[in-house]
């Protein structure tokens, strides 16, 4: 689908204003972490973190496709969205380790006698409203479709989820802060930073997993590969089939490539049988690049040979 400049401007929109508050807020929260002498906080922003990552990778899911190929990169750009996936990824892995290493040094040294319950309260407050401020440019951004009516993509959905989970996540670094200032116990600053580093790391698995995947060629999630081959194999029109390759373009574009043997009695209705098949393949598998060679019979006993 082409998209005009205006539809693309509207659509990146949320993602920008929602990439640039993050931003800030990730920077503002560093500094108050160091100032509370909060590991809280400092797993927070590192949260944070992830959703601006995420925010860019879905961004740029956006821009690539009104980038147009040229005649050395003749898919376009679209695989930039993997290689920011990647780097992302990275960065999450690294956060985890960083959290993990500082809460347990908090916890074995006297620097959790320093936290300041109040700042990690008014800083995580902060993260929520910027979070559900976030999350509601994407609930009310979607671009109205040929009969008017507002669409949302996947990449929006996720976000505006994605944006919800991390305000409850905020919402827990407020607690910790109030419990700070009710007990005194300065410990709870940091089990509280190690908990945010399990659930980054939770949440963030399958991403990760899913990224490495692609990054390898590998059938992207959702793309049922067993699926695809029953579906080719059993086609009335195919005899049989081979070189069936599948892989990701981009984080949401996926390609095929298979050749087709015929049926005898099938050869004069190639055409329809292209078509028929190359339908299915986008509609029912969600496979958008799908290229087919068709083979006569002559030549396929001819690379037997071979």
């Amino acid at each position: 689908m082409i998209h005009t400049n205006q539809t693309l401007k509207m659509k990146q929109r949320p993602y920008v204003i929602g990439i640039t508050l993050n931003i800030v807020f990730v920077l503002a929260e560093l500094v108050f972490a160091k100032i509370a002498h909060s590991t809280a906080l400092f797993a927070d922003a590192f949260h944070n973190l992830s959703d601006v990552l995420a925010l860019i990778i879905a961004w740029l899911a956006v821009v690539v496709f009104g980038l147009k190929a040229t005649k050395q990169h003749t898919y376009g750009w679209h695989n930039m969205s993997i290689l920011a996936s990647i780097f992302n990824s990275l960065l999450l892995i690294f956060a985890v380790v960083t959290i993990f290493y500082e809460g347990i040094r908090d916890l074995i040294t006297a620097n959790v006698s320093h936290a300041s319950g109040a700042t990690i309260m008014i800083v995580a407050a902060v993260g929520i409203v910027i979070n559900f401020s976030t999350a509601f440019l994407f609930r009310v951004s979607g671009v109205p479709d040929e009969h008017g009516h507002q669409s949302h993509d996947l990449n929006e959905k996720t976000a505006y989820v994605h944006l919800l989970a991390d305000a409850g996540v905020s919402l827990g670094v407020v607690v910790a802060g109030l419990l700070i200032q009710w007990t005194g116990l300065a410990a709870i600053d940091a089990i509280v930073s190690m908990i945010i580093g399990v659930v980054i790391a939770v949440t963030s698995w399958p991403m990760v997993k899913s990224t490495f995947n692609l990054a390898l060629n590998g059938v992207p999630d959702g793309i049922d590969e067993v699926a695809v081959a029953e579906y080719i194999a059993n086609h009335s029109g195919v005899a049989q089939f081979h070189d069936l390759h599948i892989w990701p373009l981009s984080t949401t574009e996926t390609a095929l490539t298979v050749h087709l043997s015929l049926n005898s009695t099938s050869t004069g209705d190639a055409q329809m049988i292209l078509e028929d098949i190359t339908s299915a393949l986008r509609t029912t598998f969600h496979i958008s690049h799908v290229t087919i060679q068709i083979e006569t019979s002559s030549f396929d006993q001819t690379c037997n040979q071979i």
